[in-house]
């Protein structure tokens, strides 16, 4: 499986930020992470994940898998 160069330093600022393991899911579009949420009240956390998600094309939040996550999309470059 190969990824971007953005792809790839989105995984790993997510990781850093919330030393966890982040899920990739490649789609016909581009690549699409999944890492779990940090609890509600941490804060700085928070703000790392944001921070880190400013490099993704869209972003969001789902508990569709029965735990909390923030998922980014990055598309395929050109």
């Amino acid at each position: 499986m190969s990824i971007s160069l953005r792809a790839a330093a989105l995984r790993t600022a997510l990781e850093s930020a919330l030393d966890e393991p982040v899920h990739l899911l490649v789609t016909d579009s581009g690549v699409r992470v999944y890492v779990p949420a940090p609890d509600v009240t941490d804060r700085a956390a928070w703000l790392r994940v944001i921070k880190a998600l400013g490099s993704a094309d869209a972003w969001g939040s789902t508990d569709a898998h029965g735990t909390p996550e923030v998922w980014a999309e990055v598309g395929n470059e050109p």
